[in-house]
C-alpha cells in the first residue's frame, strides 16, 4: 500500500496558537510510529498545518489524536488532496449553524411552549431522539398560532452567525455552489438563501388552516410533504453535486446536529459547528471557534488568501 499524505490542522480558539503548543504537538507527532512529519505551514497566528506521510489512514490518525485540544483548540485531520481547497459545493444546516437560534423555539414562544419544544430539540440534536418523531411532536405544539405577521416577525429576530457572511461570500468567489438544508421551515430557509445569496434552499413546510371562530390563518400542527431529516439532507447533497457536476470529494456538509451526520457521511468532508459532544465525536471534524470564517483554515487558506477573497 502506498503512503498517504495527511494534513493535521490546529486552530486556536483564542487569539494565538502558542509556540509551546506547536512544539508540543510536533513532539507528539515525532513519537508516533509509522508517521513522518514532512512539512509545516502557518495559515495564521491562530491556525497551523502539519503535513504527515504515513501508511495509516485518516480514521486511525484521527483516533490517535484522541482528545487533544482540551477545549482551547480544534484538531482537524484530513487527506491532503486537491479537493481540500477546491470546493464545488458546501451545504449548511440553518438553525444553530447559519443562525444562532432554533427557529421552532422562536415560534413556540408565541404559544408559551418554548421550554417543551427546546427540551425535545435538545434530545433530537444530540441524536437521542428520531428527528421525524421529534419534529412531529414539536410542530404539534404550535397548533393554533396565528400566521398573519408570524413569519416577518421571526425573520426580523434571526441573527446570522459570526463569520457566515464572509465565508459564504469568499466561497462564492471561488465558484463554489452553496445550499441550506434545514430541518426547520421553508420561509426562513428561503430568507437565509436570499440574505446570503445561496444557490439552493430546502426545508419543511408548515401546514396552515383557517380558524373557524376568527377566520384567521393559523398553524395546523403538522408539516406537509417529505420531512427534511438526515436521510433527506444526505440524498439532497448527492443530488445537488450531480446536478452541478461537482465531484463528491469536493463537497462539504456543515451542521451542529445529529440529523446532519448522514450528509457529512456522504459528503467529501464534514464540519460539526459548535455541536453537541456526541455529534462532534461522530463528525469528520469539529470547529468550536467564535467565527465560522475559520472554516477557511480547514480548507487550507492562509489569512492573506482569505483577505484576497473578501476584497
Amino acid at each position: 500500500m502506498s503512503s498517504a499524505e495527511i494534513v493535521v490542522t490546529l486552530i486556536a480558539h483564542g487569539s494565538e496558537l502558542s509556540e509551546q503548543t506547536k512544539s508540543g504537538f510536533r513532539a507528539f507527532l515525532n513519537d508516533l510510529s509509522d508517521v513522518e512529519l514532512e512539512q509545516e505551514k502557518a495559515l495564521s497566528v491562530r491556525a497551523y498545518d502539519f503535513f504527515l506521510r504515513t501508511q495509516k489512514d485518516v480514521a486511525v490518525i484521527k483516533e490517535t489524536m484522541g482528545s487533544l485540544g482540551n477545549g482551547i483548540l480544534d484538531v482537524i485531520v484530513q487527506k491532503n488532496s486537491e479537493w481540500r481547497k477546491k470546493k464545488g459545493l458546501v451545504v449548511f444546516d440553518m438553525d444553530s449553524t447559519l443562525i444562532y437560534q432554533e427557529v421552532i423555539e422562536l415560534i413556540a414562544a408565541y404559544a408559551q411552549v418554548e421550554d417543551r419544544v427546546a427540551e425535545i430539540t435538545e434530545r433530537a440534536m444530540n441524536n437521542e431522539l428520531d428527528f421525524k418523531q421529534s419534529l412531529q411532536e414539536r410542530v404539534a405544539l404550535l397548533k393554533g398560532i396565528k400566521t398573519a405577521t408570524l413569519y416577518d416577525e421571526i425573520k426580523a429576530k434571526l441573527r446570522v452567525t459570526e463569520g457566515v457572511p464572509e465565508l459564504t461570500r469568499g466561497l462564492q468567489k471561488t465558484g463554489c455552489k452553496l445550499a441550506v438544508l434545514s430541518g426547520g421551515f421553508t420561509p426562513f430557509a428561503n430568507h437565509m438563501k436570499e440574505v446570503l445569496g445561496l444557490d439552493f434552499a430546502r426545508a419543511n413546510v408548515l401546514a396552515t388552516e383557517t380558524d373557524a371562530s376568527t377566520g384567521e390563518e393559523v398553524l395546523s400542527g403538522y408539516t406537509l410533504g417529505d420531512v427534511v431529516d438526515g436521510e433527506c439532507k444526505a440524498a439532497t447533497l448527492i443530488e445537488l453535486a450531480r446536478e452541478h457536476g461537482v465531484p463528491i470529494e469536493a463537497t462539504v456538509m456543515v451542521g451542529d446536529g445529529g440529523n446532519d451526520l448522514p450528509a457529512m457521511g456522504v459528503a467529501g468532508f464534514g464540519i460539526a459547528w459548535n455541536a453537541k459532544p456526541k455529534v462532534q465525536a461522530a463528525a469528520p471534524s469539529k470547529l468550536n471557534t467564535r467565527s465560522m470564517q475559520d472554516a477557511f483554515y480547514i480548507f487550507g487558506y492562509t489569512d492573506g488568501e482569505i483577505q484576497e477573497l473578501l476584497k
